[in-house]
């Protein structure tokens, strides 16, 4: 993150030499870049924007959500580019760890608690597509070292026990092992497919050095790997047997998780067919195969009385118990239908910590596998965010509601006071929500994929729709409610803007003068018969309820327009944001821009909102960060960075205080805006 000092110089204003347009422009040779293993990732404490809390567990990769050792209230997941350290009994007690540049794929944390690590995706920011690994500090949360090697993605990592070491493979078929002291490779091969599952099983001193036993699985294979040093060759080397199935093709699976028994004598494996397949490890031969459920074994656990509970792609939650070849169902139980992702034993040896493919991470009593729900996230892209648009009490708790859109059409509300999802809605077959906005404190108006309009209460209880308000979805809704005019306006890809009337959804006008679909709507904040509108083909028009007709029409020649926002102050300009990294300002009685203001990136700005006083204007886009511009000033006073995928969407809370993001990686992104507000 670029440091404050830097940040006055992003932003400088001139006058355009060859038309009436006041542009700023970027200072010096100053260029942001994502933070990454090659830029470090230093904190500017000093900046008056600061990230307060993220909410976005995607269940995305297996095993990103583990129960931090020694500590049963700790847990540690992946977030986008962020490893978060979370309190089960705190929702506002998380710490992140930054550094990474693109989504973490694995995780894995040493025995005593002491360690972390995480691995990425590769990178697209650099040439080639390193996917490092990082080692943290758990306590203070500083990052020790980085260790290259993978590429593609990071598929596994493990420490060894005694935590001198760390297994990792990537997509790229490579195995490395790392010495944890120093960060050097120990060892590494290229393997002839990737790893699936990797687990060091026992070590043990022969001679003056230790030996290792590991045990991974790649494709239809398992095998038993002994990490020792050559004295002879002054070397660390991974001689390897693999373990004997029974003739034929009928037991080909692929491997998704491996766990042993508590002498170490078996190895369990979970497969894509539903079955625990058990292993002898002395013998190196296949033993059993039981099938537990359906859409693949995805997690299994051993607890501390030999019992194994299991973790379904259809959400199963199973305990068996046996050994060798005799097994038994002792007890079940359902999830949330969806695929296990992460299951590990809590520090208090009676509880599972469960992550699923639906976002939501439980608390699981061991005994009688009864799930308690921590938190729940979005699985796709947040495409919108909105907070009630009416003015209610100040002792309202309602204040602290917000709604959010996804991609995969889910509607959800969330509580700023504990970041709890209160209500959830969710349409089958009515595609993504496009838009949302909240008219009144406890209902939400949603546009969506299908072309519908859909209104909802704070319970998630759909009240009314509209099924075919637009063709081609419906892209952008607004809605005004005062004692003289009740109505909202919704635009579609259709390019057609319609106006309705809020009490009964009667049509009262429409206009359809834009050639491309519509981007954004917003009602004028002076002049409520006054509604604004921006569409694909570059144009920013008025229309005057009142008058029934368009008054204002503003085209730009290059550029798309993506989002649009407004001053309350000065001459209350209409502000675009454009695929070029621009934002304009527009008089409703001047044909050009009247101020343009260019981000140094140039890349596309999705979204921009004025703050409540007008002071501010945040926005963000496809460089992943969320930015602050002082509008007397026009210069940058803020930069934040979380995200690890374009910003679609934020908002101010109403006291100004704070910033809400939400993105393509899904997360949501709570900032505390310290000059906001009053303090």
């Amino acid at each position: 993150m670029t440091s404050r000092s830097h940040r006055d110089q992003l932003f400088t204003s001139r006058t355009a030499d060859q038309t009436n347009v006041q542009q700023s422009q970027p200072g010096g040779n100053l260029q942001l870049q994502p933070p990454s293993e090659f830029h470090g990732n230093a904190i500017n404490e000093n900046d008056p924007l600061q990230l307060e809390h993220m909410l976005g567990y995607a269940g995305e990769y297996r095993k990103t959500c583990i129960a931090l050792p020694g500590n049963e209230q700790l847990y540690v997941k992946s977030m986008g580019s962020l490893v978060a350290i979370e309190n089960i009994s705190d929702p506002h007690g998380q710490r992140f760890l930054r550094g990474h540049d693109m989504p973490i794929s694995a995780l894995a944390i040493s025995e005593s608690g002491r360690l972390i690590a995480s691995g990425q995706v590769g990178t697209k920011n650099h040439k080639g597509t390193a996917a490092p690994v990082f080692l943290w500090h758990t306590e203070t949360g500083s990052r020790i070292t980085v260790l290259r090697g993978l590429t593609e993605f990071v598929s596994m990592v493990a420490f060894s026990p005694d935590e001198r070491f760390l297994c990792g493979s990537g997509g790229d078929g490579l195995l490395y092992i790392w010495d944890v002291a120093t960060g050097e490779v120990a060892y590494g091969q290229h393997l002839s497919a990737p790893i699936s599952v990797l687990r060091w099983a026992d070590f043990k001193k022969v001679g003056h050095n230790m030996t290792y036993d590991i045990v991974f699985g790649m494709s239809s294979t398992l095998v038993q790997g002994y990490f020792t040093y050559d004295a002879f060759r002054m070397q660390w080397t991974l001689p390897t047997k693999t373990f004997a199935t029974p003739p034929g093709r009928t037991l080909v699976r692929a491997f998704h998780t491996i766990d042993f028994s508590l002498d170490r004598q078996f190895v369990y494996v979970g497969t894509s067919s539903g079955e625990m397949m058990v292993f002898r490890r002395d013998s190196v031969v296949f033993r059993a195969c039981i099938p537990v459920c359906t859409n693949g074994l995805q997690e299994l656990v051993t607890l501390p009385d030999d019992t194994i509970v299991c973790g379904g792609g259809d959400g199963s939650f199973t305990k068996l118990y046996g050994r060798d070849l005799t097994w038994q169902k002792v007890q079940d139980n359902r999830l949330d239908n969806t695929m296990v992702k992460s299951m590990s034993l809590v520090a208090n040896g009676r509880e599972l910590l469960v992550s699923c493919a639906s976002g939501a991470v439980y608390r699981c009593a061991i005994e009688n596998l009864q799930p308690t729900l921590l938190n729940v996230s979005n699985t796709s892209a947040v495409t919108c965010i909105a907070f009630p648009t009416v003015e209610y009490p100040s002792s309202s708790s309602s204040i602290y509601y917000f709604a959010t859109g996804t991609r995969s059409g889910e509607i959800r509300l969330w509580d700023l006071t504990d970041y709890a999802c209160v209500a959830a809605m969710k349409v089958p077959k009515a595609g993504g929500v496009l838009c949302l906005v909240m008219p009144e404190v406890d209902k939400v108006l949603s546009g969506w994929q299908d072309g519908s309009v859909r209104c909802s209460d704070t319970a998630g209880r759909q009240l009314w729709y509209l099924p075919t308000a637009h063709r081609d979805g419906t892209t952008a809704i607004a809605a005004h409610i005062d004692a003289s005019m009740q109505y909202f306006a919704t635009g579609g890809g259709d390019g057609a803007i319609r106006v309705w009337r809020y009490s009964n959804r009667e049509l009262i006008t429409q206009y359809t003068e834009h050639r491309h679909g519509v981007g954004k709507i917003l009602v004028d904040n002076m002049q409520p018969n006054i509604v604004h509108s921006i569409g694909g083909d570059a144009s920013v028009l008025s229309f005057d309820l009142k008058a029934g007709r368009r008054i204002v029409s503003h085209i730009v020649n290059t550029g798309a327009m993506h989002t649009m926002t407004q001053r309350t102050k000065r001459e209350y300009e209409v502000v675009t944001a454009d695929s070029m990294g621009r934002l304009l300002y527009w008089d409703i009685d001047v044909r050009d821009p009247v101020l343009a203001v260019q981000d140094p990136n140039r890349y596309s700005i999705r979204t921009c909102q004025m703050s409540p006083s007008g002071r501010y204007i945040a926005f963000a886009g496809d460089d992943e960060y969320v930015k602050v511009l002082d509008d007397e000033t026009n210069t940058i006073i803020s930069l934040g960075q979380s995200h690890s995928g374009p910003v679609l969407c934020l908002t101010w809370t109403p006291d100004e205080r704070q910033i809400i993001s939400g993105g393509e990686d899904t997360c949501l992104s709570v900032w505390n805006f310290f000059l906001g507000g009053e303090r």
